[in-house]
């Protein structure tokens, strides 16, 4: 049988996949394409439409007599860089339309067979460019409230594509081009990789490691950190455990223990490999930096956890990670501020560079701080804090009903909505009001004591939420520092708020420190402009060492965006077609 690949080569230099009528006159196409578009999802209908309505309804992979158009090969080969993007070639039909074509050069099929596969083409490319653009997960259920680039006319994007004289550089140019997306995109060709050589061995569990110990666990651990590059690869005459990066077998652990412990330390001698040096140690904590654990070089419970997850576990961060990149805008401002919820880690960015890097405190999972963009407008120095009714209704009013005084010790002042007086606790009959229906509001004063430090930052939004100072600076130094009721604490405040105003009234970093310092009466403190903040949600990141970060998800999101993406995380062989094999990312 000849091969089909050789009768699609016919097909693109312009033979015929079947006759047509004597006539010569084409089938009812629209009639085909607005069938076609009623069986479509919504967006993808209407854009299918809209493509053949704007080319008076002239195929764009056919010929009238079924001749198929170079295009169609192309377009089939750039589907291969789908998995490359996180996604994957059958979510858009890959094989079918390839065989559907297989059929057409074999003959036999029907006269208008064509126009089906036509339309299928024009289907699958409508449906991938729109993933390329916003994500194939609707960002909206998924508890992320950035916009995503802006509404596009996908039937131009694909007239665009077809016309460019390079679909496949066109398709690629559609996925974002920030840096954080490239790097994570090389990551996940990385940990592919590492994935198909045969992943990582797991450190077995048992007592925590530290530096001076010798254990076989050890073995492992180094084998483990070596496969990411956190420990070097071992010297030639040092190579003790066999195979390529990744693989191996832990049974052979105890034998390579025996050999080691029969190797006689000296100073020009190598120390055995199941003993936990010094180097090892460093090893260990850039492993911790990594994955956002205290840095203290052993591998105890939570450094264990992160060793153990397999290598597939993280390409599925890696493809989560990917979908929330397609989800951001394609253009950010020149100036902003970008906090990543899970790293607990601000950045102000100016000119596409990280001028200044700080520690934040984010929402419990009970109090999670939401993802979402806006503007900082103004800073209020020494501010007064206005209880959230969230907070009232959950912590302040049950405590007041089992004592008045609780106002006093809270510090909290109590206020009639209705004329802003202040009122006396004991004065009310706490017991007898609804939370709907309370009439009171609750403020503390500034102070060394109140909640938003010396100074917030505001940014009005419908989550109550803004950026702000603490009194209680000692929880930056926890690894985990998931604390607040959803507002961001930021760790350097000052240092932010200068950045922000840039000289503005002259004021200057020491000058904010010096008037946070002095307390007093709120100050309200108007920016030169608005500054963009990003709180965005990222659990999978490249530094820009190029080193893979890995993050807790600290609010469980990750589970639903990957069951939406329906992407194996390295797909099994034989999975992809024929022409995809070797060029998957």
């Amino acid at each position: 049988m000849r091969s089909w690949l050789v009768l699609l080569c016919c097909l693109l230099l312009g033979m015929p996949a079947f006759g047509v009528e004597a006539s010569g006159v084409p089938a009812p196409f629209e009639s085909a394409v607005r069938a076609r578009a009623e069986k479509e999802s919504r967006e993808t209908s209407k854009a299918l439409l809209h493509f053949y309505e704007t080319r008076g309804f002239q195929p764009a992979w056919f010929s009238y007599d079924g001749t198929v158009r170079p295009e169609v090969g192309q377009y089939l080969a750039a589907l291969c860089e789908a998995e490359a993007e996180g996604l994957w070639p059958e979510r858009y039909h890959r094989s079918e339309l390839e065989e559907s074509l297989r059929r057409l050069t074999l003959g036999g099929e029907p006269e208008d067979a064509w126009v089906g596969v036509e339309l299928g083409l024009t289907s699958s490319l409508l449906t991938y460019a729109s993933h390329l653009l916003s994500g194939q997960v609707s960002s909206r259920r998924i508890h992320w409230r950035t916009k995503p680039p802006g509404a596009v006319v996908l039937a131009a994007v694909l007239e665009g594509v077809l016309a460019s004289g390079d679909l496949a550089g066109a398709l690629r140019s559609l996925s974002p081009s920030h840096e954080g997306y490239v790097r994570l995109r090389e990551a996940l060709a990385r940990y592919r990789a590492i994935a198909t050589a045969g992943g990582w061995p797991l450190v077995p569990e048992g007592e925590p490691l530290e530096r001076g110990m010798k254990d076989a666990r050890v073995l492992v651990l180094r084998e483990r950190l070596r496969v990411t590059g956190d420990l070097p690869p071992v010297p030639e005459e040092r190579l003790l455990y066999p195979g390529a990066p990744g693989v191996g077998t832990l049974a052979l652990v105890d034998e390579l223990v025996l050999a080691a412990m029969e190797v006689p330390e000296s100073p020009l001698t190598p120390p055995p490999e199941d003993l936990y040096d010094a180097e090892l140690e460093a090893a260990v904590k850039t492993f911790q930096r990594r994955h956002g654990l205290p840095m203290d070089g052993k591998v105890g419970r939570e450094t264990l956890a992160a060793l153990r997850v397999p290598v597939e576990k993280r390409i599925g961060q890696l493809l989560v990670n990917l979908e929330r990149w397609r989800w951001a805008p394609r253009e950010l401002e020149p100036r902003y501020v970008r906090v990543n919820i899970p790293a607990f880690e601000l950045e102000a960015v100016e000119q596409g560079r990280t001028v200044l890097r700080m520690p934040v405190i984010v929402g419990t999972p009970e109090w999670s701080t939401p993802v979402f963009k806006d503007a900082v407008e103004y800073l209020v120095l020494n501010p007064e804090w206005h209880v959230p009714q969230g907070i009232t209704e959950a912590e302040v009013l049950p405590k007041l009903r089992e004592d008045a005084g609780a106002a006093e010790s809270l510090r909290l002042k109590v206020l009639d909505k209705a004329t802003g007086a202040e009122v006396d606790p004991h004065s009310v009959d706490w017991s007898g009001l609804e939370e709907g229906t309370l009439p009171y509001r609750f403020a503390q004063a500034p102070g060394e004591s109140n909640p938003l430090g010396r100074v917030k930052f505001i940014f009005p939004n419908r989550f109550a939420i803004y950026l702000h100072d603490t009194p209680n600076p000692a929880l930056f130094a926890q690894a985990n520092r998931a604390f607040s009721h959803g507002c961001v604490r930021v760790s350097e405040p000052a240092k932010l708020a200068d950045f922000m105003l840039r000289g503005h009234e002259g004021w200057t970093e020491a000058t904010l420190v010096a008037a946070m310092e002095a307390g007093g009466e709120s100050r309200r403190v108007e920016l030169p402009a608005p500054v963009p903040v990003y709180l965005l949600y990222w659990t999978a990141f490249v530094d820009a060492e190029g080193h893979v970060e890995f993050r807790e998800d600290l609010y469980h999101h990750d589970p639903e965006v990957l069951r939406a993406l329906a992407v194996k995380p390295v797909p099994a062989s034989g999975e992809s077609p024929a022409a995809c094999r070797g060029v998957r990312g």
